[in-house]
C-alpha cells in the first residue's frame, strides 16, 4: 500500500493506494481539481463542499455520457461484420471496464 499526496483547490489531501498507483491518482486527482478550479472561476469560492459536490456532479455527468456513447457503439457494432464486430467489442469491453475501476475508485473516496 502506498500514499500519495494530491491538492484539490489549494487544499492537500494524503490518498491511500495500492503500489505502482500513485501516477494514476495523481492524473486524476489533477483533472478533478481542473473542473474545481473551471467552477471556482465561474462561481468563486463559494466553499469546499459546495465544490467538490459540483465538481463531482460534473464528472459523473461525464462518465454518463461516456456510457450513453459506449451503448451507441455497441448498438452499432451489431451491424457489423462479424471479425469487425469483434474487435470493437473488446475495444469497448476495456474501456468499459476501465471507467467501471475509475467509478469504483471515485466512489471509495
Amino acid at each position: 500500500m502506498s500514499e500519495v499526496e494530491i491538492a484539490v483547490n489549494g487544499r492537500a489531501y494524503k490518498i491511500a493506494c495500492d503500489s505502482g498507483q500513485e501516477g494514476r491518482i495523481e492524473l486524476l486527482a489533477s483533472y478533478f481539481d481542473g473542473k474545481v478550479a473551471d467552477l471556482a472561476r465561474d462561481l468563486g469560492q463559494v466553499g469546499d463542499t459546495r465544490l467538490m459536490l459540483l465538481a463531482s456532479l460534473t464528472v459523473c455527468d461525464e462518465l454518463f455520457e461516456c456510457r450513453r456513447r459506449i451503448a451507441d457503439f455497441e448498438r452499432a457494432a451489431e451491424t457489423l461484420p462479424p471479425e469487425t464486430a469483434g474487435a470493437a467489442v473488446r475495444a469497448v469491453s476495456s474501456a468499459t471496464d476501465r471507467i467501471a475501476a475509475i467509478a469504483a475508485k471515485a466512489a471509495r473516496g
